[in-house]
């Protein structure tokens, strides 16, 4: 699978939102931009009820998704390889319930059916969960006791069950780690952290995701090479991620898997069998990872960008653009200044999302409305969207399909 070609011509990218007085404010959207709303907001492709509010059919502005208030929910994931099987979880602050919408042919939702949902669906069997994840057509969670859970799609083995090509539409158990404290998923793989900081990976190996020396499908959880005292994960669609401290003490970003976006960021665009190191990157306090992009959250505030960047995703002004003339992927990260500051940031298929000072902005592809802009029109410089309150926690992206969320 590979990005589809620009489908509209880039603008010149403004500068907006710099730490300056001077700076100019992204217009709003032509709707919802200044109400705020309880329930959890999402907004782009919807055919296969991804948008969870009781249609299949994009919204290209924010619409409420049904029965579900953003005050409840703690975490949402949102998995899928492109529109047509995106899905979604949301993890209950109380009690640690999940709930799933949207794409189920593979059984992604959990729910013992294959049937697409439009509205939210309880995942039942499982007990109370501390963390998900949602992967190209597979889901994943993890318990209180470190225990991972998994389900939906199983073709190279992502489910961690020692078995391939049988899906499961109820999540079970994944055997043969110690005690797990954060999940990731890619479009046919999966990780997990352990609290003692290693990585085990598990699923399609064949562009070297699994980071083990060698491009071989593993059905069962093998461990990560090179890699200790790891403090979190990121999945892209073939790729990943996880910050480590260096020699000095000071946060570094690994990564490994397919690169011929850059997407590892160390100035090749050849995939890595095992993790390298992403240059220029130091102090660095949280790591993204959308489907071929990626974003870094440095200590001192600052966010870096690389991987694919042909719809803006990195926000790149350092070069004119006009006609058809599109933008260069970065396979080294550079530095986004309409970033600076962000509280939170998620990345999507070809496209990013974050709130900051309290409104949320989108930017990149829009062909199925994921900018909540009202139009399809793709955006090379930040669209502010919603307004937000004291209940707006995170956002969300679906992997590798072209949906929002807010919560």
């Amino acid at each position: 699978m590979s990005p589809s070609a620009p489908r509209t011509a880039p603008v010149r990218l403004l500068t907006v939102l710099a730490m300056t007085a001077a700076c100019t404010v992204p217009a709003a959207a032509p709707a919802l931009a200044d109400e705020i709303q309880p329930t959890v907001m999402s907004w782009g492709a919807g055919i296969v009820g991804q948008l969870g509010n009781g249609t299949m059919t994009d919204s290209p502005t924010p619409t409420a998704v049904t029965d579900l208030l953003r005050g409840d929910v703690d975490k949402i994931a949102a998995g899928g390889t492109s529109a047509e099987n995106s899905f979604a979880l949301a993890l209950s602050k109380s009690g640690g319930t999940v709930r799933s919408w949207g794409h189920n042919a593979s059984g992604q939702l959990g729910n013992s059916t294959h049937a697409d949902q439009k509205i939210p669906v309880k995942v039942p069997v499982l007990p109370p969960i501390e963390d998900v994840a949602a992967g190209g057509e597979h889901a994943l969670a993890v318990d209180k006791h470190g225990q991972v859970y998994s389900w939906g799609d199983n073709a190279y083995g992502q489910l961690g069950n020692n078995r391939t090509g049988d899906n499961r539409g109820v999540p079970g158990r994944v055997q043969g780690m110690p005690k797990v404290k954060q999940i990731a998923a890619g479009c046919d793989f999966s990780m997990a952290l352990l609290e003692n900081g290693s990585v085990y990976a598990w699923g399609r190996g064949v562009q070297g995701q699994l980071g083990n020396g060698n491009r071989a499908t593993s059905s069962v959880p093998r461990k990560v090479s090179g890699l200790k005292d790891v403090t979190k994960i990121a999945a892209g669609c073939h790729h990943a991620l996880a910050l480590a401290p260096s020699e000095d003490g000071k946060s570094v970003v690994k990564a490994w898997g397919y690169n011929i976006y850059g997407q590892l960021g160390n100035s090749s665009t050849a995939s890595a069998v095992t993790p390298v190191d992403v240059e220029w990157l130091e102090g660095v306090d949280d790591i993204k990872a959308g489907a071929w992009h990626n974003y870094a959250i440095l200590s001192d505030g600052s966010v870096w960008g690389w991987g694919h960047n042909q719809f803006g995703q990195l926000l790149d002004e350092s070069e004119t653009f006009d006609g058809e003339t599109y933008r260069t992927n970065r396979t080294a990260p550079i530095e986004i200044p309409q970033l600076r500051g962000v509280s939170k940031l998620a990345a999507g298929g070809h496209h990013g999302v974050m709130l900051k000072d309290d409104y949320v902005y989108t930017w990149g592809q829009n062909g199925d409305g994921q900018l909540g802009t009202g139009n399809t029109t793709d955006s090379h410089e930040l669209k502010r969207v919603l307004a937000s309150d004291s209940s707006t926690t995170d956002v969300a992206a679906s992997l590798g399909g072209n949906s929002t969320y807010v919560h």
